[in-house]
C-alpha cells in the first residue's frame, strides 16, 4: 500500500472549561469532552506535538451562590467539583496533558498580564453603566443570573448573555421584563463604573481573520459572520463580586475580572502551566509563537462568540505589545521571543444535547449525569455513542434507549461479531497461525480508502462521519468473510488467502479505533498477539502484523459484550 507522508506540527487544543458550580452532565460529553480526546489521539499518532490543555472554570457568580446553597466555603466547593471532573475524564479515558484550574497563581498572574498589557495598549476603557441589583438577595447579578424575553425574537428564558434560542450576545439591559433567577423579583439598576473591552478597535481586523475561516462548520462562521455584521461594541470585563480574580488597573483592584474574558485566557495559562510543570519554562512558546502551529477548540455552541471573535480580539489586542515595542514588555511567565500569539486556527463547536427537543435543565429533571451515564454503560459504549451521535451541524436529541441499540446493532452484531467469528476461526482451526500472503485487491482497497477518508474526515474534524467510515470496513469484512466462507473451502491455501484477507480487516479495524475506543483497540491488539506500545508509528497508515504465522493470536474473547 502506498505511505501517507505526514511532517511534524505542535497541535494546540484548547476544550471549553467547565463551570465548577455543579457535576458533570452528558451535555458536556456530547459538546467538546470527548471529541476533543478523539482529535488529540489522532494528532499524536500522526506524531505530532500535542498539548490538550483544559481546567474548571472556578470562578463568577454561579459558583459561589451554588456554594452558599450547599454550605460550603466556595472553594471547597469548587475544587470538589474540579475532582469530580477529573474522575469522570480518567474513567472515560480522556487524555488532558494538563487539566488545571482558574485557582492557580500562575493563571493569576497570566490574566492579570493580559489585563495590563490591553490597558497599555489603549483597549481598555472606564464607563460608567448601571448594572441589575437583587434588592432581596442585596447582590450585583450576573448576566447569567437575569432572565427576560429575548429582545430579538421573544424567547424566554434568555439570559443577560446571550439568547440560546436565536444565538444573539445580549446585555441585561436588552432584555424585556427582567426577572432575578436568585429570588424571582424584579431586579432594579444601580450605577457603578465598569472596565470595558473596546472591541470596535478591532472589527476590521477580525473580519479580515474570519475572511478565509468558510472551511469552519457552516453554523460557527455563518453566527461568527452576523455578529461581525452587527458590529462590535466595548464589553464589560469587570463584576463587583470578590470571588475571582483582582483586576490590576487603578481605581478597580475591588472588582474582579468577568469571567467570560477570564476563562479563554486559560488556553494560555495552562500552557505556560504545562510547560512548567515539564521543566521546560518557555516550551508553551513552540505552541503559541510557532507561526505554523495549529490551535483548535472544543465548545458547545453556546460558546462560539467567546471563542471565534472575542478570544481572537483579546489576542489581536494583546500582540500590539509585540507589533508597538522593539524589545519584549510585560513578559508572560517563561516568555523569551518578541513574537505574537497565535489566532485559533478553528473553532470546533457541537450544537445541543436536547431532551425532547428542548435544552437540558436541572429544574425540569431532565439533567442525566455523565456519572450516572458510567453507572449503567461502559466507557466504551460511550465513547463510541458520543462520537457517533455528535450534534456536530445540529441540535440532537437525547435518548437513553439509544446506547442499547447502538451496542447490539452496531459494537456488537456489526464490529464484535466479526472479530470474534474471524478470530476465533483462526484459533480453533489453525492453531492462531495466520500465513502472510498478497491481500485481495478489493479488500486491500477498502483497508486503503478506510485510512484515507478517515484521515481526512478527522483533521476537518468530522468525528461522525469518520467512524462511520470505520464501522462500513466492519460491514464489509462481515460481507467479505460470509461470502467467502472459509469452513466451505477445500483447498488450504484458498483458505489461509482469506483468512489473511480477514484478519487484515480485523487488524485495520483494531488500529483505527486507537483514538476513538483505545480500550477497545488495546483488547484486540491483544487478541492479534501485537505489541501495543509499538503501534504509534507516527503514521495513520494499514500495517499488517507480520509474526502471525510463527507467533499465533492470543486468547480470544469477546470485543463487547450486548446488553440485554
Amino acid at each position: 500500500m502506498p505511505m501517507l507522508q505526514f511532517f511534524m506540527k505542535h497541535i494546540l487544543v484548547g476544550v471549553s472549561w467547565p463551570y465548577a458550580n455543579g457535576p458533570m452532565h452528558v451535555g458536556h460529553l456530547a459538546g467538546q469532552n470527548i471529541v476533543c480526546d478523539v482529535f488529540s489521539r489522532f494528532h499524536r499518532i500522526l506524531g505530532n506535538k500535542v498539548a490538550m490543555v483544559s481546567g474548571s472554570d472556578m470562578h463568577g457568580t454561579p459558583v459561589t451562590i451554588k456554594a452558599e446553597e450547599n454550605g460550603l466555603p466556595v472553594e471547597e466547593f469548587a475544587e470538589a467539583n474540579h475532582q469530580s471532573f477529573v474522575d469522570i475524564f480518567d474513567k472515560l479515558s480522556i487524555k488532558f496533558d494538563l487539566f488545571t484550574n482558574t485557582r492557580t497563581e500562575n493563571h493569576k498572574i497570566v490574566s492579570q498580564n493580559i489585563i495590563t498589557v490591553l490597558n497599555e495598549q489603549g483597549f481598555l476603557v472606564k464607563k460608567k453603566s448601571s448594572q441589575y441589583f437583587d434588592t432581596e438577595k442585596n447582590r450585583f447579578l450576573a448576566d447569567r443570573y437575569i432572565e427576560g424575553n429575548c429582545p430579538f425574537c421573544d424567547y424566554f428564558p434568555a439570559r443577560g448573555d446571550q439568547c440560546d434560542k436565536c444565538g444573539h450576545v445580549l446585555t441585561p439591559e436588552e432584555l424585556k421584563n427582567p426577572i432575578s433567577k436568585l429570588s424571582k423579583s424584579t431586579p432594579v439598576l444601580k450605577e457603578t463604573e465598569e472596565l470595558y473591552f473596546d472591541m470596535s478597535k478591532l472589527q476590521k481586523e477580525l473580519e479580515k481573520y474570519i475572511e478565509d475561516k468558510t472551511f469552519w462548520r457552516k453554523n460557527t462562521y455563518e453566527l461568527t459572520k452576523a455578529w461581525l455584521k452587527e458590529g462590535l461594541h466595548a464589553k464589560p470585563i469587570s463584576r463587583d463580586i470578590e470571588w475571582g480574580i483582582p483586576i490590576p488597573v487603578k481605581g478597580f483592584k475591588n472588582k474582579v475580572i468577568y469571567v467570560w474574558f477570564e476563562a479563554v485566557i486559560g488556553y494560555l495559562s495552562a500552557t505556560i502551566e504545562l510547560a512548567a510543570k515539564q521543566g521546560n519554562p518557555s516550551r508553551w512558546e513552540d505552541f503559541w509563537k510557532d507561526p505554523k502551529a495549529e490551535h483548535y477548540y472544543f465548545i458547545a455552541k453556546d460558546n462560539i462568540p467567546f471563542h471565534s471573535l472575542f478570544w481572537p480580539a483579546q489576542l489581536l489586542a494583546y500582540n500590539q505589545k509585540y507589533a508597538n515595542n522593539t524589545k519584549l514588555q510585560e513578559p508572560l511567565p517563561g516568555e523569551k521571543l518578541n513574537k505574537p500569539l497565535q489566532l485559533p486556527t478553528n473553532v470546533v463547536a457541537n450544537m445541543f444535547l436536547n431532551i425532547k427537543g428542548e435544552k437540558m435543565s436541572k429544574s425540569k429533571g431532565t439533567l442525566i449525569l455523565a456519572k450516572e451515564l458510567l453507572a449503567q454503560y461502559s466507557p466504551e459504549l460511550i465513547r463510541y455513542f458520543f462520537v457517533r451521535y455528535a450534534p456536530e451541524t445540529h441540535d440532537t436529541d437525547f435518548e437513553i434507549e439509544n446506547l442499547k441499540t447502538l451496542n447490539n446493532n452496531e459494537l456488537v452484531a456489526t464490529m464484535g461479531n466479526y472479530i470474534y467469528r474471524v478470530l476465533s476461526y483462526v484459533k480453533s482451526k489453525h492453531e492462531g497461525i495466520v500465513h502472510m500472503v498478497d491481500l485481495d485487491k478489493e479488500v486491500e482497497k477498502s483497508i486503503m480508502q478506510t485510512f484515507i477518508k478517515t484521515q481526512a474526515l478527522l483533521e476537518n474534524a468530522s468525528f461522525a462521519p469518520a467512524i462511520m467510515e470505520i464501522m462500513n470496513l466492519a460491514q464489509t469484512g462481515n460481507q467479505y468473510f460470509n461470502a467467502a466462507a472459509p469452513w466451505k473451502v477445500d483447498n488450504t491455501e484458498t483458505e489461509q488467502e482469506i483468512l489473511n484477507n480477514a484478519v487484515a480487516i480485523v487488524r485495520a479495524l483494531q488500529l483505527l479505533l486507537r483514538p476513538f475506543i483505545p480500550s477497545l483497540s488495546v483488547k484486540i491488539a491483544s487478541m492479534l498477539n501485537t505489541n501495543v506500545q509499538l503501534e504509534e508509528a507516527n503514521t495513520w497508515k494499514y500495517t499488517p502484523i507480520t509474526t502471525l504465522a510463527t507467533h499465533p493470536i492470543g486468547a480470544i474473547s469477546i470485543p463487547v459484550m450486548k446488553i440485554e
